[in-house]
């Protein structure tokens, strides 16, 4: 009797072997070879998937995109006033040493810059970001000039953004008590102590 094959799972599987290729070895590194050696799969079963790097990247950042919003669905579950946004932030920030997310969002930012569809992609992921942040900052904001709002939310983007590279490439450089103090001088600049946590 034929083996059935689990068609998503083994996708699942071919993605996660990409992300740990590309966080150890970097988007040049991230051959069908490699990936393949990686996950223990031939190179006809990884092309049986993907039809060239491009699209491994692009389903690759948008299966840690998809991951990093369902943890920030479930902390939210939990979270009341200022501590949702630092979950929001929290979760784009590595607060840990250099992982293999973090690996997979500056290779896409790389490869997004001269490819459109992969910048399409780019830009529907972070209006996602950008529409939680501008939720909870209205909810904690209510009076807010919605282009006063539209900048706040557009700095805390930046900074996220910044604070991602910086401890993607001096992951040595800051402990994990370092990047939550500077995630908390993130909150204070938008506003919100911690004394303001459960506003």
């Amino acid at each position: 009797m034929p083996k059935i094959v689990d068609h998503d799972e083994r996708r699942t599987e071919v993605v996660k072997a990409i992300i740990k290729v590309i966080a150890a070895s970097g988007i040049s590194g991230a051959t069908v070879r490699t990936i393949a050696r990686e996950g223990g799969f031939s190179s006809g079963m990884i092309a049986h998937y993907f039809a060239d790097k491009d699209q491994m990247v692009r389903f690759a950042f948008e299966f840690v995109a998809d991951r990093i919003f369902r943890r920030i669905d479930a902390r939210l579950k939990d979270a009341k006033g200022a501590d949702r946004v630092r979950v929001i932030l929290e979760e784009h920030v590595p607060l840990g040493r250099q992982d293999d997310e973090t690996a997979v969002a500056v290779a896409f930012w790389e490869m997004a810059l001269h490819d459109t569809e992969l910048r399409r992609l780019f830009h529907d992921k972070y209006d996602r970001w950008r529409q939680y942040l501008r939720t909870e900052l209205r909810q904690l904001m209510p009076g807010i000039d919605p282009a006063a709002l539209d900048r706040r939310v557009d700095l805390a983007v930046a900074m996220a953004d910044g604070l991602l590279v910086t401890f993607a490439i001096e992951s040595k450089k800051y402990r994990q008590v370092d990047r939550r103090a500077i995630v908390e001088d993130m909150m204070t600049m938008l506003g919100f102590g911690r004394d303001k946590a459960a506003a």
